[in-house]
């Protein structure tokens, strides 16, 4: 019986004229909004690879000079762009691309993309997730709003129920229906979504295929839920026309108003310093220590005491090694300790924030949705995280081995050495390792729990309607 139901009211669908307008245009926005993020998703790892190139060839050719100098004369590194971002962008297109490593400094990252683009940024991008956590839920209520409300008022639904059909097989019927009615349409476009990303680098990608897979968790959990809750208000409407007001309503509501509200609210309640701030701070600590009563002359001075002792010579020239290159590696430890204080305190706040708009997914399942889909994507702030801490990583790194080099081959008090190619070649070139894809699950997680939650709470509110179906009708 639910068999045959479904079968019906997915052939309604189908003759429906409004679901297969709605269809094509959905069809026509996805398969547009795949196609134009594939095209810039490959442009943009194509010039950030040749960027990369270049800033290679750039630091080898720098020529001969001071390996502190050296420090001071820096590199780029470039973001690697995710193959997913091209269904998901996320955050990427307002945050940095690009970062500088140099000397005695850890930079933000710059070159934000959404500083090039034009005022209509603000309506948002064309994506492929724009398309189905806005639009695909209108075309749910377009296709489910009257598959209830509709029969009641033609008066065919007590016909149906007088026959001996049971209300919850008949709910559950036109629901199973209009939901394959749905994913025929949906399941082929993913489809052809996937294809695309066989064609992107993925190498520095982990688990791209259990990412892929949880992204049509999440979607399917998201509409899955809208669907159940577009027939149980069709079921509990007194009219069609009712069951659309209220369903646009909810959708305004969750999709448009909520996510501004919960962000600004969440913005109010954890705030982040301003940039000026942020740098004040910092550099206020790399003067005073992180107790603000230890200035960076009276350490260094204090390691330069230690320094002769240990060596049991009265003056820095008497060293067996260049005291400069000394005395740089220890000030870039201490300059460490108050970046890793700074950036983690301004990095965790700011997970904190996302965490919080993650939870606020209780009130719409869109915030949790977003959440999951930007993890599982690759584009949310943890991944871009990992690419900022490992570039630090990478800059600490090159600028102890121009120090190293500076101490061990300088003579004391000289102040005319200077290295070449030989050591600008033993840097490597910076390579960032995969984001796992457990942390990338265990990001996702409570987004994808909330959205577990909302449809099995739609489902019981589906299961309410259909017992409540019999008395309206009786």
């Amino acid at each position: 019986m639910i068999a045959r139901i479904a079968r019906k009211e997915f052939v309604d669908a189908w003759r429906d004229g409004r679901f297969r307008v709605g269809a094509v245009l959905m069809a026509l926005l996805l398969v547009t909004a795949s196609l134009l993020a594939w095209k810039q998703t490959e442009r943009a790892a194509t010039e950030r690879a040749a960027a990369a190139a270049l800033e290679r060839t750039n630091w080898l050719e720098q020529g001969e000079k001071n390996s502190h100098s050296a420090g001071h004369y820096g590199v780029n590194v470039f973001k690697p762009v995710s193959p997913l971002g091209l269904f998901d962008r996320g955050i990427e297109p307002f945050v940095g691309t690009t970062l500088f490593l140099e000397a005695h400094r850890q930079n933000q990252a710059s070159f934000v993309p959404a500083q090039d683009a034009t005022s209509m940024r603000r309506f948002g991008e064309l994506t492929a997730s724009t398309g189905l956590q806005l639009l695909a839920p209108l075309l749910v209520i377009l296709l489910a709003f009257g598959c209830i409300a509709g029969e009641r008022e033609r008066g065919t639904l007590r016909q149906v129920l007088s026959l001996g059909v049971s209300p919850r097989a008949l709910v559950l019927g036109k629901t199973l229906g209009l939901g394959a009615a749905l994913a025929s349409l949906l399941v082929p476009i993913g489809v052809a979504g996937a294809l695309l990303f066989t064609r992107l680098d993925t190498d520095h990608v982990d688990g791209l295929g259990g990412r892929a897979a949880g992204l049509a968790l999440a979607y399917g959990l998201f509409l899955g839920t809208v669907l159940a809750l577009s027939v149980t208000v069709s079921a509990l409407a007194s009219s069609a026309r009712n069951a659309l007001a209220l369903l646009l309503t909810l959708w305004a509501g969750a999709c448009i108003v909520a996510p501004r509200l919960v962000t600004d609210t969440v913005h109010d309640a954890l705030p982040t310093p301003t940039l000026a701030e942020f740098e004040l701070e910092m550099n206020q600590d790399l003067q005073s220590g992180l107790d603000g009563h230890d200035p960076r002359s009276k350490r260094l001075e204090e390691f330069a005491q230690k320094t002769l002792k240990e060596h049991g010579v009265a003056n820095v020239m008497e060293l067996p090694f260049n005291f400069q290159g000394h005395v740089m590696l220890e000030s870039e430890r201490m300059a460490g300790e108050v970046f890793d204080h700074h950036f983690g305190t301004l990095w965790d706040r700011i997970e904190e924030q996302d965490r919080a708009v993650t939870l606020a997914g209780v009130v719409s399942p869109l915030l949790a949705l977003r959440s999951a889909s930007m993890a599982l994507a690759g584009t949310d702030f943890a991944h871009h995280r990992h690419f900022s801490t490992a570039a630090e990583q990478h800059r600490r790194e090159f600028v102890r081995v121009l120090n190293e080099d500076l101490k061990r081959n300088a003579k004391p008090g000289d102040h005319g050495y200077v290295a070449g190619r030989a050591l600008w070649e033993s840097l490597p070139e910076f390579r960032l390792a995969a984001f796992p894809v457990e942390r990338a699950v265990e990001r996702a997680g409570l987004g994808l729990a909330l959205l577990a939650g909302w449809f099995l709470a739609a489902c019981a509110a589906l299961f309410f309607a259909a017992g409540r179906l019999r008395v309206s009708v009786a």
